[in-house]
């Protein structure tokens, strides 16, 4: 169970190429390992004989689990291998010496290391089954027997458990704090029975191993193959890169109050987990409004910073925005993304963004600046798509923008919106035919006139 030397090397590049793995998750690898953690809850769940129920919330909690899990796996491993970029000078190393040093770090994270979370949660899924059984059949089999292990090589933490026959009713909290496959690639597992519990003051005799770090919850009960004890996790909330509360008010009350943890139940891991359509919710606001942005946008664009704030001012007027990434018109995400401008004139193209599954482009100018650029910004623009933003911020008229939209469409442009960005500030300008004035007025001007 090792990650291919391709995705490896993909993930190396992408990091050596600037990707923010302290803030971010990288997609691919998130991806390779949430599908393993999923074929080993399968396998695990499939030897249970777990049958599957209608809006399973017990599943649900376990694909989540993973998700929550190999994001905290790829950052720790992204954040390893990103500390040793530079050298004693602070330079940046070449590429193959940065790879040589790193090579322990991916020998691990996707060697060794995973293979060992991969068994063990084959284990879990398993004994998580198990205990669903255990819940439902108690009336019949009120008690839980600890049997012994089917490990050749079984290490003496739990030897006492099935030595005495260790039984105890199904909700004794025992239970809640001890555990098979509370220890890495632990074998042993639970047995329901009707025969009688063990008795009180043996259980207290008895030695009480402390779990390992990430496998001291109770799959059965929670769903969570791998606990957020785990060491890829931060001890608390403070220490977590995705904790970010908004707000100076809610910046300030987190440094000096103690969040609970709750990793699997967080707004602010969950907005930076990519999706299966590659898009990552970054705001949602009150009215419903919502900005994603898709994994693969370069964040390294002159004008993404502008592209944001359009998009935001969209999406808090209610609008499900999209930022979308310049991908070739080949490949299998631009079927996903823009898979409706197959087959129209817009068809190979990558428009900025789309709201409410109408794409958007988003035109600024290279200084410096002239009002012939207005007319080059909007001639760029319908390129891409009929629903154009530009940028004003040097505050040409509205007279002149007004001149060169009905130039394009004196010659049958096919222009259906104009917004201006100003200074941080969006306004409509045009739409459908229809010219909006700074005070809200509409006039539909004859062709061939300038109002």
């Amino acid at each position: 169970m090792e990650v291919s030397a391709d995705l490896l090397g993909d993930f190396l590049h992408t990091i050596y190429e600037g990707f923010d793995t302290s803030k971010e998750i990288e997609p691919k690898m998130w991806r390779e390992l949430q599908r393993t953690m999923n074929e080993a809850a399968a396998e695990g769940l499939t030897r249970g004989e777990y049958q599957p129920r209608h809006n399973d919330r017990f599943l649900d909690a376990m694909r989540h689990g993973n998700e929550v899990f190999a994001a905290f796996k790829v950052h720790a491993m992204g954040k390893a291998m990103a500390d040793k970029l530079r050298d004693s000078n602070g330079n940046i190393k070449p590429f193959e010496q940065w790879s040589n040093d790193v090579r322990t770090i991916a020998s691990h994270h996707t060697g060794a290391w995973l293979r060992t979370e991969y068994n063990t949660a084959v284990l879990r899924a398993h004994a998580a089954a198990d205990w669903q059984e255990f819940v439902e059949n108690k009336d019949i089999f009120p008690n839980l027997r600890w049997m012994p292990t089917t490990s050749p090589d079984a290490e003496a933490s739990h030897r006492s458990y099935w030595e005495k026959k260790l039984t105890l009713p199904v909700e004794h909290p025992f239970w809640e704090k001890h555990h098979p496959q509370d220890r890495w690639n632990c074998k042993c597992m639970l047995e329901a029975t009707d025969d009688p519990a063990t008795p009180a003051d043996v259980v207290e005799d008895m030695p009480a191993p402390q779990p390992q770090r990430g496998l001291d919850n109770n799959p059965g009960k929670d769903g969570h193959l791998i606990n957020d004890t785990h060491p890829y996790f931060p001890e608390k909330c403070a220490q977590c890169p995705f904790y970010k509360p908004r707000g100076v008010k809610n910046r300030i009350r987190a440094v000096f109050v103690a969040h609970k943890k709750d990793c699997f139940n967080c707004p602010y891991i969950d907005g930076k987990l990519p999706g299966s359509n590659g898009f990552i919710l970054k705001n949602k606001y009150k009215n419903g409004g919502t900005l994603s942005i898709h994994e693969l946008v370069d964040k390294q664009k002159t004008d993404y910073h502008d592209i944001i704030e359009v998009a935001q001012s969209f999406a808090k007027d209610g609008h499900k925005v999209e930022i979308t990434p310049s991908v070739h018109f080949k490949s299998e995400e631009y079927k996903q993304i823009y898979g409706s401008l197959i087959g129209t004139k817009y068809e190979r193209k990558c428009p900025d963004f789309r709201v409410d599954g109408v794409f958007y482009e988003y035109e600024s100018f290279v200084r410096p600046w002239s009002k012939k650029k207005v007319g080059r910004m909007l001639s760029h623009g319908m390129e891409q798509s009929p629903y154009i933003v530009i940028n004003n911020t040097k505050g040409c008229s509205d007279r002149f923008i007004r001149k060169n939209i009905i130039a394009r469409r004196n010659v049958k442009a096919d222009i259906r919106e104009v917004w201006v960005y100003e200074k941080g500030k969006m306004r409509l300008m045009f739409k459908d035919g229809i010219f909006v004035n700074n005070n809200g007025e509409t006039e539909v001007p004859p062709r061939g006139n300038v109002p």
